[in-house]
């Protein structure tokens, strides 16, 4: 018996010695090539193949490998384990539960527990080799790699890197050209039409040739009457990328952006253009447009986008970073049940989580504003920035700590870690000079912009939860609109019924001194649709704050209003943008603030008042969470009970 068991003992470590050693050899050949076997070309439908090592390096590694195998399979027949930290053959052998294979397993599980532990534990891996990583990046499904890709500090060898492209300007041209050209050109708002047009045609002397009618808008028969090379090349390529994101957002047109190859050329415009961080911008924002659509996700995935999107997330460019990170929301569907579109960005959480989220906050700019630099930090009066530190400072860790260009995505979301806290993007306009699409004023105004802000709102998951407002200047008056309009709607009722508080910096209830001033110098400033809806005392916002103030008082609404105390610099003139008479809306707390009007809503430091007396409303108004209850009820002074009470006393925050 005894001997019968070597044998079998013996046999046993052979296979097991065998299969380290295929183990062994496919590594080693996975060390001196890249080669995709599950991400194919959507054009050329065929794997791409390309060396890293000499093939004398590889045969070195061979060799080394095999005696290797043969010295592990000794250990194994002396009872020694391998020394290897994890073998796919030998998965009977490890009983580790960080075993990659086991969590890719786990990852796989009915149990969403089960699958978000085992994510967050390959997540966490750091220090393996880089055909280790590779092993396991071919292994994964399309749902653990997006869990991976949203996970904080992962490791970005965990996404198998695009083919490689050589730089071919001319032929990428044409063939974004050629793209824009074969897309429909029926059911376009003016503005996706203009942005096409202008991609097609290049610059003016374009516009003079294409008079005979040459250049057919949206036609498969393009003519190329005109030369790109008297257009400066980011200037072309940016043409190209705006008409792009109007199109990617009508799902027919971005089945034809995919279909033509679409990916494949932005692909090669970021590889051709690594420092372009405009032109970056514009690829993840066209990539988060087309995940809003679930039939598109392997089609992106396939294009090697993955792994560049989790490297843009870690940039230190907020939009950038913003727009990666809301394509990979996208594509993470089936965690998230929400979908970002086009100018809904979500700052906190920006990564999977398991904390309970209670409350929503919305933050809407203003006139001139944008969705992160409305709400970044403004310079004290040392004269100190978010980018300048004081090198001279003893606390400089702290003050580098304590700088940030977006507080709602930084100071906020770590004050109010349950909240999940989300910002908004639109254009907006002085003079319809400066104007980025000349037409589609109509689509501009406060009735038509808030429904479609709303309607976006809704689809990311606004009114399932109590929500705050934050706004700055005509955001305001925006987010009144919306939820007047929310209220006089049946099926938009909940994003009304929902909302928890609304806070104005610099609101013009009454209306701006600036459109006042706009239409003095009409003829001059040629007043945009935002600004001559800001006129004071306009009928139609006093009839929008009389509904608004119905509204407060149906709900008991809790209302945070600020102001400013300095004029602000407009066009060579000082003037108070929004005076107090119109900042104040007549109810609610309101604070006078010593700042002129885009200064209110930027403070200068984690301790401004513009930030604390937010944070306090916040804390007073939003749900809290069960952490924060139990935390606060735990460092209460001990309750003296009565053991012949019927009830103990009511537990604060049950009720909530």
């Amino acid at each position: 018996m005894v001997v019968k068991g070597k044998i079998a003992l013996a046999a046993v470590s052979l296979v097991g010695g065998v299969g380290v050693f295929a183990y062994k050899l496919i590594q080693d050949i996975d060390h001196a090539m890249n080669f995709k076997s599950n991400q194919l070309s959507v054009e050329h439908h065929s794997p791409y193949i390309y060396l890293k090592t000499e093939a004398s390096e590889q045969e070195s590694n061979v060799v080394t490998h095999m005696k290797n195998g043969v010295k592990v399979l000794e250990n194994i027949i002396e009872d020694k384990h391998p020394s290897t930290s994890w073998l796919p053959f030998w998965v009977p052998l490890d009983t580790s539960s960080a075993n990659p294979w086991r969590l890719l397993q786990k990852a796989k599980s009915e149990n969403p527990y089960d699958r978000q532990l085992a994510i967050s534990s390959l997540a966490n891996i750091h220090g393996w080799h880089d055909a280790d990583y590779q092993v396991v990046a071919q292994a994964c499904d399309q749902h653990t790699l997006i869990g991976l890709a949203r996970s904080p500090d992962v490791d970005s060898r965990f996404f198998l890197p695009p083919p490689p492209v050589k730089e071919n300007q001319v032929n990428l041209f044409e063939r974004f050209r050629h793209l824009l050209a074969s897309l429909p050109k029926s059911g376009l708002d003016a503005c996706t039409e203009y942005f096409t047009k202008t991609a097609l045609l290049g610059d003016n002397a374009a516009q003079a040739d294409d008079q005979s009618g040459a250049l057919c808008f949206g036609g498969n028969s393009l003519s190329f009457v005109s030369s790109l090379s008297r257009v400066p090349t980011e200037r072309a390529e940016r043409f190209y990328l705006m008409a792009l994101v109007n199109h990617s957002e009508i799902e027919s047109h971005a089945e034809d952006i995919i279909s033509n190859g679409g990916l494949q050329m932005l692909m090669e415009l970021q590889q051709v253009r690594p420092h372009s961080l405009q032109l970056h911008c514009y690829i993840a924002q066209v990539l988060g447009n087309l995940a809003v659509y679930t039939r598109f996700h392997q089609n992106i995935i396939q294009a090697g986008f993955v792994r560049v999107l989790v490297n843009w997330v870690k940039s230190t460019h907020i939009p950038l970073q913003m727009e990666a990170s809301r394509a990979l929301a996208n594509l993470d569907q089936v965690y998230t049940k929400n979908v970002l579109k086009n100018g809904i960005y979500q700052l906190h959480p920006q990564y999977r989580y398991s904390d309970e989220i209670v409350a929503d906050v919305v933050f809407v700019h203003g006139l001139l504003g944008g969705a992160f630099h409305s709400w970044r930090q403004r310079a004290n009066d040392k004269g100190e920035s978010p980018s300048s530190p004081d090198k001279d400072s003893a606390d400089e860790n702290d003050i580098v700590k304590n700088l940030t260009p977006c507080w709602p995505k930084t100071w906020l979301a770590e004050d109010c870690p349950h909240l999940r806290i989300l910002t908004v993007a639109y254009e907006t306009q002085v003079s319809e000079w400066t104007s980025t699409c000349p037409y589609g004023q109509e689509k501009r105004s406060l009735a038509a912009r808030s429904q479609e802000l709303l309607k976006k709102l809704e689809e990311a998951g606004i009114g399932q939860r109590p929500v705050i407002w934050v706004t700055h200047s005509m955001g305001g008056l925006l987010v009144k609109q919306m939820l007047i309009t929310a209220w006089q709607s049946k099926s938009q009722r909940t994003v009304a019924s929902e909302t928890a508080g609304v806070v104005f910096y610099s609101t013009p209830h009454q209306g701006s001194a600036i459109a006042a001033y706009s239409q003095q110098a009409s003829y001059l400033l040629y007043p945009s649709v935002e600004v001559a809806e800001l006129r004071q005392n306009s009928p139609s916002l006093r009839q929008l704050h009389g509904q608004f103030r119905a509204f407060v008082q149906t709900f008991g609404l809790p209302v945070l209003s600020f102001g400013e105390m300095q004029p602000t610099e407009v066009a060579l003139l000082k003037l108070f943008v929004v005076p107090m008479s119109s900042a104040h809306p007549g109810f609610g707390d309101f604070h006078m603030l010593n700042t002129n009007h885009f200064g209110v809503c930027k403070p200068t430091s984690r301790s401004s008042p513009v930030y604390q007396v937010l944070l306090k409303y916040l804390n007073r108004h939003a749900p809290s969470s069960l952490h924060a209850i139990i935390a606060e009820i735990l460092t209460q002074e001990p309750m003296d009970w009565h053991l012949d009470s019927l009830e103990p006393p009511p537990f604060a925050g049950f009720d909530q």
